[in-house]
């Protein structure tokens, strides 16, 4: 009898959990991982890299490792088209993989509000690291030299953005050149509460990082930043951490898809259209409920996903999955603070860190990583040279 083929695309926390946990129960099925890159970062431990306070590699996760610790195969390629009627799909690298199930954790990228020049965004962050040790470092040299400001432009002041500002505030705090704005049409973290909000500002106005309000950003010229209201503000540098939007391949898939093109999912974490698809984590856009794309949901949906896997690959019952209504929030400061906030609940300080600190370690605790720094070698200045045997296949690659 021919074994039934399941394809994980993407390498998100939901199918990282999902793979750990097919190394003590797994599936009646052959499972391939396909993931545009073999080491997929963790989202909570970045501005920790960033900031200088982790190693690159302490925050990725070696999927080539993980899938063949849980009897996968490991496919290193991006997709390029989905056909879900066909249920096949296609990869950059010019493959055709054929599935009988297809799970999809390809998570988001972001919107491309503005072209310009000297205009970068934290995803994919396979760029965006070596691009801040490689091109930044040297800019703000630059500038430093010639005792000019570098005015760096933050666009979007939701969770991502606040972290990213804080912690490149923190990697270059000896630098006389940077300057960081952040642009943002709500506010700072608009989905936390007003005191939330507040703490987020004051720690912001400590690091001298100036925050624009009621700034829609509309378009750049000569390195001008334009709002739709017609304000503007000179810059050297833009970092896009605007809203998560799909890859462009969801539209073309047959897929039932929302307006924005996130993949329609019923509360059993499969597709609307196409009973033997499932998507989850930032890709996913639930028909009943309205969730935050933040990857305590993700987490949470790994052990559903597992059983529904499992319930659909042998014809019974799925079960469905119930977002918690409230979950921890931890705000990364940079400086060995974080902010927390559930409910009602908020506090910060040196504790808040720590706690954050043993919660992003115990997590990653359960994955192997890199042997080595392969994610960016020079992103840390005290960074030992690699022993010569070892593979450095993507030590020099570039943005």
């Amino acid at each position: 009898m021919k074994q039934n083929t399941l394809v994980l695309a993407g390498g998100g926390h939901t199918h990282a959990l999902l793979l750990k946990a097919l190394q003590k129960q797994p599936l009646p099925c052959q499972p391939v991982l396909l993931s545009s890159t073999r080491y997929t970062p963790y989202s909570g431990m970045l501005p920790g890299v960033i900031a200088g306070v982790y190693q690159p590699e302490e925050a990725h996760i070696d999927l080539k490792v993980l899938a063949e610790n849980s009897g996968s195969e490991f496919i290193e390629d991006e997709i390029t088209t989905l056909a879900a009627d066909n249920n096949e799909l296609t990869t950059a690298g010019g493959q055709t993989l054929k599935y009988d199930a297809l799970s999809i954790n390809t998570g988001s990228t972001q919107q491309r509000v503005i072209e310009g020049p000297d205009c970068i965004s934290i995803k994919p962050v396979e760029r965006f690291l070596p691009w801040l040790s490689e091109t930044l470092q040297e800019r703000l040299k630059q500038f430093e030299r010639q005792s000019k400001t570098f005015n760096l432009v933050m666009v979007g002041g939701g969770a991502a953005g606040v972290e990213v500002a804080m912690a490149l505030k923190e990697r270059f705090r000896y630098s006389t050149a940077l300057t960081i704005h952040i642009m943002t049409s709500n506010g700072v973290v608009p989905g936390h509460s007003r005191a939330v909000r507040q703490l987020v500002n004051n720690e912001l106005a400590q690091k001298g990082i100036q925050v624009h309000t009621d700034f829609q950003v509309a378009s750049v010229s000569d390195h001008c930043i334009h709002s739709l209201s017609g304000r503007q503000l000179p810059y050297d540098q833009v970092i896009l951490a605007t809203p998560a939007c799909p890859a462009p391949w969801t539209a073309h898939s047959g897929l039932s898809t929302d307006r924005t093109g996130f993949i329609r999912v019923n509360p059993f974490l499969q597709s609307c259209s196409h009973d033997n698809v499932f998507a989850c984590g930032d890709i996913a856009a639930f028909t009943e409920t309205a969730l935050a794309r933040c990857g305590v949901y993700a987490v949470r949906q790994a052990p559903v996903l597992h059983q529904n896997l499992k319930a659909w690959l042998n014809g019974q019952a799925l079960q469905p999955y119930r977002p918690q209504q409230q979950f921890l929030s931890l705000l990364s400061c940079a400086n060995g603070r974080a902010i927390a906030s559930r409910g009602a609940f908020r506090a910060k300080g040196s504790l808040i860190w720590l706690w954050k600190n043993w919660i992003d370690k115990r997590f990653m605790a359960q994955f192997p990583t890199p042997l080595y720094d392969s994610v960016g070698s020079d992103l840390l200045p005290y960074r030992k040279p690699l022993p010569a045997e070892k593979d450095q296949s993507l030590l020099n690659k570039k943005p």
